[in-house]
């Protein structure tokens, strides 16, 4: 029963804080890059909630990337949050058609009262651009999925909590700075306790994110 309520709760406070960065990997990073990153923002809810991590990515080859991050935030309920993720370049841009890249991320939770713990497996999809090669427009879909769905409070657990994003990310030869724009959890109402947020029809919520990060590239 410790477990349940620890995942209601936490779920409750997920719901609209998930997907609390900005897409980690859009554009495959090159074999054998290393990237430093620095997130903050959140859903809207008069301003931007300021939550804020720290990640890593890395070039496994040009076309696929391993990465994970660390999220600040969920220090103030008590709990860990990591994500670890592999991210892969299906095709490449060409003058004005996308590229396509996905992940697969986990995302476990750890709560420093209880020990209880829980997993939520994220898929992500994007179409990206590459203008005058520093420019990088992007859109996409991310999907988190609610494995213990069934224990969520008054039966309204659901296991997938789809969000929709648009950005754009500068990159220079060293310093990556990126914006972006989320609609969470876009496919219902969403009624968190003291949380007053801006959503799109009276479904989700709206967030707004900034990245700054750093590239490190290995000599061949």
């Amino acid at each position: 029963m410790k477990f349940f309520r620890f995942h209601s709760i936490l779920f409750c406070v997920l719901v609209v804080l998930n997907s609390c960065n900005t897409t980690r990997v859009v554009k495959p990073l090159e074999k054998g890059e290393t990237r430093i990153s620095a997130d903050l923002g959140g859903p809207i809810v008069g301003f931007p909630i300021p939550m804020s991590s720290l990640s890593a990515g890395y070039g496994i080859s040009d076309k696929l990337n391993a990465f994970g991050g660390f999220h600040f935030t969920t220090l103030a309920y008590q709990s860990l949050q990591f994500d670890f993720g592999v991210n892969y370049g299906f095709l490449e841009p060409d003058e004005w058609k996308p590229g396509i890249s996905g992940s697969f991320i986990l995302n476990p939770i750890i709560d420093l009262r209880t020990n209880n713990s829980s997993l939520f497996p994220e898929t992500a999809l994007n179409f990206y651009w590459q203008l005058k090669e520093k420019h990088i427009p992007f859109i996409g879909i991310t999907n988190w999925y609610d494995l213990a769905k069934n224990s969520t409070e008054l039966g309204k657990g659901q296991l997938m909590h789809p969000t929709m994003y648009l950005g754009y990310n500068y990159e220079g030869p060293k310093w990556i700075f990126g914006i972006e724009t989320k609609w969470l959890n876009l496919n219902k109402e969403l009624m968190v306790p003291q949380v007053d947020h801006t959503s799109l029809g009276g479904k989700g919520a709206v967030g707004l994110y900034f990245k700054a990060a750093y590239r490190l590239i290995r000599s061949e």
